[in-house]
């Protein structure tokens, strides 16, 4: 593969391929700063274009944006000497298909396969995948409304939602899908909220399925109110563990999908290590309420199997969560606090 690292005007990029990566607003933002504080670390991957003086960008959309809004003239390039379908293809193979979501590879199989005019097989053979899993690429982004692509593309709807709640609900209803798509793009729902209006969808009636596409923010809010209600009934320190449980699966949930992406490939060594070193901390505190949830979850199994009072199971409970958090945090890891309630969360 013959390359060579130039100086290009910004003018003379076709950016044709900037719809087959998302756009991640709080990524770019960050790369902004830094590009202004620091200027181009890496260069950006282009082709030749068959048009004299044009190339043809394969990778590093977010870089040309980022320069495009800070005003600069020119971007360091590598030129790869190839067609741009093989550049492509290598491109995802040299990441290992590091930081690409499920959307994001079902367009680069869609460009390979529609747009190069590569077979399904042939298309798999070259990024190292099975035919299945092409054609399930493909079917992806061929079964998803157009909205629910723009939205993932824009960074409105998370590739996540698309696939794992959007996709099904668009093969059921298409046009009903799409309609709540747009409702989600103006109004920011988050991933649980799009997966309780799915549930829901699937449920109800006809016309429960309409008044809630009319207006799913109204339908939410109706919902929230009817589970704070049918939590009434726990003491303020029940009712505050339950929230914050919730909060940390939903954290936990979001960090899953987020983290590859945020410690990717293009991330410094820097800020892979401060990512790292705050899961270090994050896991020891969670093992300890994992620790403290056992002892107080499993006495209290054991308590009711073997006639334990209510009294006396509570003394064994706290005597074990305390002394839990005691061992733990006596030699604990970097960052250990004292532990408190769950009001802390």
């Amino acid at each position: 593969m013959g390359m060579k690292i130039v100086e290009l005007p910004l003018d003379s990029l076709d950016l044709r391929y900037t719809g087959l990566r998302a756009r991640r607003p709080v990524l770019e933002k960050r790369l902004m700063a830094s590009l202004g504080e620091a200027g181009q670390q890496s260069p950006v991957i282009v082709v030749p274009a068959d048009e004299a003086g044009r190339y043809v960008v394969i990778d590093g959309h977010k870089r040309v944006r980022a320069l495009i809004k800070l005003r600069a003239d020119v971007v360091r390039a590598a030129v790869w000497e190839m067609p741009a379908a093989e550049a492509l293809v290598t491109a995802y193979q040299l990441a290992s298909g590091a930081g690409w979501n499920a959307v994001e590879e079902g367009w680069l199989v869609w460009e390979l396969v529609r747009g190069a005019g590569l077979s399904e097989s042939a298309a798999g053979r070259r990024l190292d995948r099975s035919k299945a899993w092409v054609c399930g690429r493909l079917g992806l982004v061929e079964d998803l409304p157009e909205a629910v692509l723009e939205g993932v593309r824009l960074g409105k709807i998370g590739a996540y939602t698309a696939t794992r709640y959007l996709a099904p609900f668009a093969r059921a209803n298409a046009a009903d899908c799409e309609s709540l798509a747009e409702k989600m793009m103006a109004e920011g729902f988050r991933s649980r909220e799009v997966e309780a209006l799915c549930r829901y969808y699937n449920s109800a009636s006809r016309e429960g399925r309409r008044r809630m596409l009319e207006d799913p923010a109204r339908f939410l809010k109706v919902l929230e109110a009817a589970k704070l209600g049918n939590a009434g009934n726990l003491g303020p320190a029940a009712a505050r563990c339950l929230k914050n449980l919730e909060l940390i699966g939903n954290v936990s949930l979001g960090m899953a999908r987020s983290l590859p992406a945020a410690a990717g490939y293009d991330a410094g060594e820097g800020t892979r290590e401060r990512l790292r070193m705050a899961w270090v901390r994050a896991r020891e505190r969670w093992r300890l309420l994992e620790k403290t949830a056992a002892a107080v979850f499993e006495v209290r199994a054991e308590s009711a199997a073997i006639g334990i009072n209510a009294e006396n199971s509570k003394e064994v409970i706290d005597h074990a969560g305390q002394n839990n958090a005691n061992r733990d945090f006596s030699s604990g890891g970097e960052g250990a606090q004292p532990a408190g309630d769950c009001a802390g969360a």
